[in-house]
């Protein structure tokens, strides 16, 4: 009954503004399916018109919309239509392309929780949306039609032609935002436009399957918001977060057998990690990363790259997920009781990676996985040395027991499950 009363004062008090966006929608999509059916324009395009119409429309959300509660019903709303459109096969000029893709889905649920974390703050909520329905848009484009130099993302692929357009728009759209706003001042606005626009396409260039809907509007919010909430301070703790993930990777490029994409992610998370947590929350991860290198086979050149189908995104996403997840919650609500169930979390990746390599490659899988359970929790002690060592691994090792049980199930994303368990179990138990 109180939720049906929110919903009704919230829709009462914005109904002016729900009912142009849901007409805007509305007359997207039908001139989408227009230009598929009458004019026989290729669904990739038509797919890209919507999305960047759809952006322009959710961008006036500030000024259309008051109260959080009409955007949950629009964007419920949005994703109903989507999915009857998918079903029906009455919303071709979104759905049928060739790629796997669940995008369109993740749209609204990013524009919900956008407006909800920037609480409808105009400079922390267009930005981000711009880049999502510009920046993105126009990366595909070019990547399209001029893609020549292309670098493999798990079962897809992006070029560098792309991504310095994803690069160019963001910064364009960035620049402008804050240049409006007249915050900050100069040159801090220019800095913090890098740092926006090196990140966001940095995102971009490591998503697949749709995922950069959610992953890139967040992206630009959380360092816009830090960035002008705390200033110089946090500012200089991601560029120099970036400049050390960017040399780390470089200087193991070759020991590593990373592919483009496993070294952007590297990257990507490296620096959140440096940003977010500074040096006690870089060096579990550094460790683990470190041991993981120092054991891979010295080889010839065509068996490293062989190696490097270990450290795409196909392992080092699955890794790390959890622990990104516990970090950027560290992000915003600054516990350091958090701390814990990372380290957890890292372990579990650790002996879970181990473990896999040494099935790959029939090596002594005991040894193995316990190293990679111990390796990013050892080095924590030299400066706090409270951190319980021994019952930490013990949790994160015990990862791989729950993942043998999950992969007797039907469930997907069983190495990420498995180490948030061992997170939520570290965090009740030790935290």
């Amino acid at each position: 009954m109180v939720v049906l009363e929110a919903i009704t004062a919230a829709l009462a008090a914005d109904w002016r503004g729900a009912l142009v966006v849901a007409l805007s929608i509305v007359a997207l999509f039908v001139t989408g399916e227009v230009l598929r059916r009458r004019f026989a324009v290729e669904t990739e395009y038509t797919r890209k018109l919507s999305h960047l119409g759809a952006g322009f429309i959710v961008g006036v959300f500030p000024w259309l919309i008051s109260d959080v509660v009409t955007v949950v019903v629009l964007s419920l709303a949005f994703a109903v239509l989507l999915l009857g459109g998918k079903l029906t096969g009455t919303l071709g000029s979104v759905h049928n392309v060739e790629r796997r893709t669940s995008g369109a889905y993740y749209y609204p649920f990013a524009v919900l929780g956008l407006f909800w974390l920037s609480e409808g703050n105009p400079l922390l909520y267009c930005p981000p949306i711009a880049v999502l329905a510009i920046s993105d848009t126009g990366a595909a484009i070019v990547g399209k039609r001029s893609g020549k130099r292309r670098y493999r993302v798990m079962d897809g692929a992006r070029s560098v032609e792309g991504s310095l357009t994803f690069f160019a728009l963001t910064f364009a759209i960035v620049l402008s935002a804050l240049a409006i706003a007249g915050r900050p001042g100069w040159p801090e606005m220019l800095l913090v436009t890098l740092v926006v626009s090196i990140m966001a396409t940095a995102t971009e260039a490591v998503c697949v399957r749709g995922i950069d809907n959610l992953f890139i509007p967040y992206a630009c919010f959380l360092i816009l918001e830090r960035t002008l909430r705390l200033g110089l301070a946090d500012l200089s703790g991601w560029f120099e977060g970036m400049i050390l993930t960017l040399a780390v990777v470089v200087l193991s490029w070759r020991r590593s057998g990373l592919t483009e994409a496993g070294g952007l992610l590297v990257f990507v998370i490296g620096t959140l990690a440096w940003a977010l947590g500074g040096l006690l929350w870089v060096l579990p991860l550094a460790a683990l990363y470190a041991f993981f290198v120092s054991v891979i086979p010295d080889t010839d050149p065509e068996e490293t790259y062989a190696f490097a189908q270990d450290t795409d995104l196909t392992d080092v996403f699955p890794a790390t997920a959890a622990s990104l997840i516990v970090l950027l919650a560290f992000g915003h609500f600054e516990d350091d009781a958090l701390f814990i169930p990372y380290l957890a979390t890292l372990s579990a990746g650790g002996a879970l990676s181990l473990g896999r390599m040494a099935r790959n490659r029939r090596w002594p899988a005991v040894p193995l996985v316990f190293s990679g359970a111990v390796a990013p929790v050892l080095p924590v002690t030299a400066f706090d040395t409270e951190v319980p060592v021994l019952a930490v691994s013990i949790i994160g090792a015990g990862a791989l027991g729950t993942f043998f049980l999950l992969s007797m199930t039907p469930f997907v994303g069983r190495r990420l499950l498995s180490t948030l368990l061992s997170g939520a179990l570290a965090w009740s138990i030790l935290a």
